[in-house]
């Protein structure tokens, strides 16, 4: 659907151990209403072929990837002020070129379309960054390998604005505790804070 990725309002390339990411974003352009009083946002999130040890994807878009599609049109739509583009619509096209474990690369996803939307100029109130935990035992383990998240009691991954200090999307795999849930809610923000500062490094490095 893409003529070329130079062709793209903003464009960044996300690497986080063995997970590896770029996304290209174009918009805002003409939307499909034209008289919706806020623009909106689409994703298409796609695995490489070669993308996953664990299974070798198909060229056709699979139902998982249609789904993590919804999920970070939920997590990142938040923190774009669509009310300043009326009419128009700003898409992003993630492509994971190596995949470990499912929710690290969804959060790896998003922070990835966070970087290329910056890039693009696009207005927003505050970038989203996002971490994935799994249960290990008594402990939470942060952005679990294949293996890790394989063996995990529960998963949780949540996208977080940290100068809005708000919290776009949680999506939780299991059971926990209270006390596990707070425990897992307060390190992946602390750990999305992290991730927000590198994103913000990188956008200044990118001015200058």
């Amino acid at each position: 659907a893409l003529s070329s990725a130079s062709a793209a309002s903003g464009t960044a390339f996300y690497e986080q151990g063995k997970i590896r990411i770029s996304c290209a974003v174009y918009g805002p352009r003409q939307g499909r209403r034209s008289n919706a009083r806020a623009g909106s946002f689409d994703c298409d999130f796609r695995y490489a072929p070669f993308a996953c040890s664990w299974k070798r994807r198909s060229h056709v878009r699979g139902a998982d990837e249609k789904e993590i599609s919804l999920i970070l049109e939920h997590a990142v739509a938040p923190a774009i002020r669509l009310e300043a583009y009326p009419k128009a619509c700003i898409d992003a096209f993630v492509t994971v070129i190596e995949s470990d474990g499912k929710a690290a690369t969804i959060a790896a996803a998003i922070n990835c379309i966070s970087a290329a939307l910056a890039d693009a100029g696009i207005e927003m109130y505050d970038s989203v960054a996002a971490c994935s935990m799994g249960l290990a035992g008594a402990r939470w383990v942060a952005d679990c390998a294949q293996p890790e998240e394989d063996a995990a009691l529960c998963s949780m991954l949540i996208a977080y604005m940290p100068g809005a200090d708000e919290i776009t999307y949680i999506l939780q795999h299991g059971k926990t505790t209270p006390e596990q849930t707070d425990q897992a809610v307060q390190t992946c923000t602390d750990m999305c804070a992290r991730v927000y500062a590198v994103i913000c490094r990188y956008l200044q490095s990118s001015l200058e």
